[in-house]
């Protein structure tokens, strides 16, 4: 594989937010041998520096080369730091803002006519990240809003997201997939060329586009996805379920 894209959160990262001695060793062997290492998360960018921080990892490393944020922006390696893709990040950021309202409207008609109860991110939260996130109970709550807000939302330029209990509404030209795709373009690589890990439904955009991996504590329909693929579920959870797929690469 010449570029391999790694879900944070339920997947590159165990619960604790470390990542695996042996998961690091498999991503430093990839990159020596020329493939991308890519992170590919909701997190935002700062976030996401952080983290790969408190684990070790720094620019200077060379590696992940390539960091999708947000779910919408993307970060490439230069020298000892991240170059932001632009005009791509701005302009994307700049049109999930302009669509704030019709996002605000959704999460308001479900909490008044469904008797919803979640957590939504202040406006200062919104302002900051450019969209609606909204934190529900269980899982299963999340899955049943869910489907009302593909039903609500049918026809508008947002879309519902969700990620385990957290729904958020984004653009309907970002999302893992989509940005993942539009940096293969950039790159000059194929699908075929690309394998994706992921652990939640956030993650299906890249996993049907691409060649699809996941750890065991994945979501049932992730491991349904990744079947029809003819892709590889690993036998162990979270980081050290990423280091037994990359060591068969």
């Amino acid at each position: 594989m010449k570029l391999v894209a790694l879900d944070l959160d339920g997947t590159l990262l165990n619960r604790d937010g470390s990542i695996a001695e042996e998961t690091i060793k498999e991503m430093r062997r990839l990159h020596t041998k020329g493939s991308y290492v890519a992170i590919a998360t909701g997190r935002p960018y700062k976030t996401t520096l952080e983290i790969l921080a408190n684990n070790g990892l720094a620019a200077g490393d060379g590696f992940p080369q390539i960091l999708i944020c947000d779910e919408r922006e993307a970060y490439f390696l230069d020298g000892n730091g991240y170059k932001s893709w632009l005009p791509w990040n701005d302009d994307a950021r700049r049109i999930e803002l302009s669509l704030l309202p019709i996002s605000r409207e959704a999460v308001d008609e479900i909490a008044e006519t469904h008797g919803s109860e979640f957590l939504v991110n202040n406006s200062f939260m919104q302002g900051d990240r450019g969209f609606v996130e909204i934190f529900y109970w269980s899982r299963e709550e999340a899955e049943e809003a869910f489907v009302h807000f593909v039903d609500k939302l049918q026809g508008q330029p947002v879309k519902p997201v969700r990620n385990n209990r957290l729904i958020a509404f984004r653009w309907q030209e970002v999302g893992k997939g989509l940005i993942l795709s539009k940096v293969a373009e950039y790159l000059g690589l194929e699908p075929h060329e690309i394998l994706a890990m992921g652990d939640s439904h956030n993650d299906l955009g890249m996993l049907t586009r691409f060649n699809a991996a996941t750890t065991q504590n994945a979501d049932d329909e992730i491991k349904d996805t990744v079947r029809q693929k003819n892709g590889v579920i690993a036998a162990s959870t979270y980081s050290l379920g990423v280091a037994e797929v990359l060591a068969q690469l």
